[in-house]
């Protein structure tokens, strides 16, 4: 690959943090209050300070306290003794009174003795006192933070024109008489250009900044120097900036793009090589991520999406650090298209073929070109050639001719959440034609493509399925889970959210190194505040591997038309058949909820003992079943110990409950840190498939059988949990999947 891209890390001109004092003896002043003059200057960049463009939202300009005269508008101010224990309470000054000097209140330590004082500028905010009052300590004080949010959290919105938070620090001696305080911006500076030469054969459509940690430190200083030097709590979160829609023909005109960034030190790695920096990068280090298209239609082999992922740091190599009050500067220009094989950088999207599985997360592209994913078909003579199925060889041979058809999708009315195609992504219409034990092959429908389908396939001339597929588009993905836990560190930020890990002796043993998604499996959020609706996702019976929506979620076919081939009653989109049934027909009729004939949606099951149901002729190294409902790499909590920690009520209580929506579970079971959210999202009751509970009750299956006609899983109410619990297995309710 062609790209040259050089990264100059701009180190800042540090003005000296010092006071006016003397090696002098005691000056009868020690321990009182005095008052003295503060002079305060923002810290210069060595590159001036350049008005934000398309990145920010334009014509935004930010004051980023470069200009010549900049006076702060505000600030907060704290004084530390010699132990870093706070002395007095935190004093806000603000405009008019402030000017290139002013007065402050200090306490002036005994002789030999050295106090500091932080100061914390434009939060604009009074009330930001609640806060900082109840901070005793210095290093209480280096935790204290914002969360953010989006790209308006990284500066001041509430001041016209909006600025930068700063902070600085400076020592206090007991013959201190006026203290000059230098400040710092708590976020980095990045400056993007994009430089598409005429022969690069690709159309540059978009810039977005990912892995953008999800904190902004008020006295960022503060973790300079420190031991280990310059950390970002592990358990924070990251977030994604919003899409930068570009349209960078070859040889257009240059593009530049500006970023503020808070810190993220995510250290560095052995690379040696410019292609090689993202073979081992830190799975939360913050990057540019640049799609283009490669010229040509679809038909002449072009057309085709590739991504590129780009990582500031102090080199081009193996730095990813991020430091606050430095400037970033990121020159990519694209010679050619990338070699795959030989440059880590550069990704081809064109075509995916999924690994064999029931479900399947579908990240949609920020751009109108989609990758083309191929599902490979093989389950259906797997199944139908088993002693379940009955067709010895199955039912599929070379010539055998079938389609591949949504069943039904929730994306909403005229709304399509995916495109039929052939293997080079041209479209094939509603449905994919195809023969024999091969693939068939879609797309995402565009890039705000979210929700979940059903898609199966059958005969040609058949109306019954050989086997169905659950297709959820989101935007997260729980893929990117990093390798290993970090000690004491229980949520790790991924693309669209988190992936977590609990604690508990199973966690420590069976699932060491192992995570579990963030929400239940096809919900659209994991944030409590956006209620049931979102965060419940959809609903299992014990065994089976479709999925049913809520009563309430009304379904679609592949172009967005309400679908009725199959609805039992008004705004309830399943067919409900009182009494059980046998596994072919469940896979034959993927849309039929089976009530129990006793507890059990099947009739004589000969695999009720295994688990979720799991057929004896099938083998899988991870014990994940053929019916198992989650992705590849990821199948149903197997283990007692999952929730052994998950307690509401008791002398070890670690759950907040929130009634009629869920439960907020905290990870590390002593009742500190980062929570889970589970709602009480009900269940579909195992006699008639109605809703029940629905607010009131939250039940997510393991997949460990507790006899022929019921299975284990976690039971909560709105001030009750049982971490071991069972149900019927005709009961359909939650899943929430754990790594392979």
């Amino acid at each position: 690959m062609n790209i040259s891209r050089i990264c100059s890390l701009a180190l800042v001109a540090l003005a000296a943090l010092s006071c006016a004092d003397e090696p002098v003896g005691s000056t009868g002043n020690e321990g009182l209050e005095t008052t003295i003059a503060l002079s305060l200057a923002a810290v210069p960049e060595e590159a001036p300070g350049l008005a934000g463009t398309r990145a920010l939202p334009d014509p935004l300009e930010v004051e980023e306290g470069t200009a010549p005269g900049y006076i702060v508008k505000d600030f907060w101010m704290l004084q530390f003794n010699e132990n870093g224990v706070r002395i007095g309470a935190p004093r806000y000054y603000t405009m008019p009174a402030l000017t290139s000097t002013t007065a402050v209140a200090v306490v002036l330590p005994p002789a030999n003795t050295t106090y500091q004082c932080v100061l914390i500028a434009n939060t604009h905010s009074e009330s930001l006192g609640t806060t900082l009052g109840a901070v005793t300590t210095l290093a209480g004080l280096a935790t204290v933070h914002e969360r953010l949010h989006g790209l308006a959290d990284l500066y001041n919105p509430a001041d016209t024109p909006p600025d930068l938070l700063m902070n600085g620090t400076v020592n206090v001696t007991s013959s201190t008489t006026s203290l000059e305080c230098t400040l710092y911006r708590n976020v980095a500076k990045l400056t993007l250009t994009i430089n598409n030469t005429a022969a690069s054969g690709v159309t540059i459509t978009s810039a977005r900044l990912r892995n953008v940690p999800n904190r902004l430190f008020y006295a960022d200083r503060l973790l300079d120097g420190a031991t280990p030097p310059s950390p970002t709590p592990a358990q924070s979160g990251v977030f994604d900036l919003p899409v930068d829609t570009l349209d960078l023909a070859p040889g257009a005109a240059v593009e530049t793009l500006r970023y503020y960034l808070p810190r993220n030190r995510q250290g560095t790695t052995g690379a040696s090589t410019e292609a090689g920096k993202n073979v081992d990068a830190p799975a939360r280090a913050t990057y540019v991520e640049i799609m283009a298209v490669t010229a040509g239609a679809i038909e002449d082999g072009g057309g085709k999406p590739l991504r590129y992922r780009f990582y500031p740091g102090a080199n081009m190599t193996n730095d990813f650090n991020i430091v606050p009050n430095y400037h970033y500067t990121l020159p990519v220009v694209f010679n050619t298209a990338g070699d795959v094989a030989q440059d880590s950088r550069v990704e081809n999207l064109g075509q995916v073929q999924l690994a064999g599985a029931n479900s399947y997360i579908i990240n949609p592209l920020p751009g109108a070109v989609q990758t083309t994913y191929g599902v490979p078909v093989d389950r259906v003579n797997r199944f139908w050639g088993s002693p379940d199925g009955g067709v010895p060889g199955g039912v599929l041979s070379d010539n055998t001719g079938w389609v591949a058809e949504v069943i039904w999708q929730d994306g909403g009315a005229g709304v399509e959440l995916i495109k039929f195609c052939e293997a080079s992504g041209v479209p094939s219409g509603d449905r994919y034609a195809g023969t024999g034990d091969s693939y068939f092959y879609f797309s995402p429908a565009g890039p705000t493509a979210s929700g979940n389908a059903l898609i199966g396939v059958r005969k040609e001339d058949a109306t019954e399925y050989l086997w169905s597929w659950h297709v959820w588009l989101t935007g997260y993905n729980p893929d990117e889970a990093p390798l290993a836990w970090q000690e004491d560190v229980y949520s790790y930020g991924v693309s669209g959210g988190h992936v977590h890990r609990y604690s508990g002796e199973t966690w420590a043993t069976s699932y060491a190194d192992k995570f579990i998604m963030d929400r239940n499996l096809g919900a659209a959020s994991a944030d409590r505040g956006d209620g049931l609706a979102k965060t419940g996702g959809l609903y299992y019976q014990f065994g089976r591997k479709d999925p049913f929506p809520a009563a309430t979620v009304k379904l679609y076919d592949v172009s967005g038309t309400a679908v009725t081939a199959f609805t039992a009653t008004a705004g309830d989109c399943i067919v409900r058949v009182q009494g059980g049934t046998s596994i072919k027909t469940a896979v034959q009729r993927p849309y039929t909820f089976y009530g129990a004939g006793s507890a059990d949606w099947v009739q004589n099951n000969p695999y009720s003992a295994n688990s979720w149901h799991n057929p004896t002729w099938h083998v899988s190294p991870t014990g994940k079943s053929l019916f198992d409902p989650c992705p590849p790499g990821w199948k149903l909590p197997p283990a007692q110990g999952t929730w052994s920690t998950f307690l509401l009520t008791g002398t070890t209580p670690n759950a907040v409950s929130y009634p009629g929506v869920g439960l907020e579970f905290y990870m590390d079971g002593v009742g500190t840190g980062e929570t889970a959210f589970y709602p009480v999202s009900g269940s579909r009751s195992s006699t008639q498939g109605t809703m029940h509970e629905y607010g009131a009750r939250g039940s997510y299956w393991s997949s460990a059988p507790l006899n022929i006609w019921a299975g284990y899983d976690l039971m909560l109410l709105n001030s009750y949990v049982t971490p071991w619990n069972y149900m019927a297995c005709a009961n359909a309710i939650s899943v929430r999947c754990i790594q392979e």
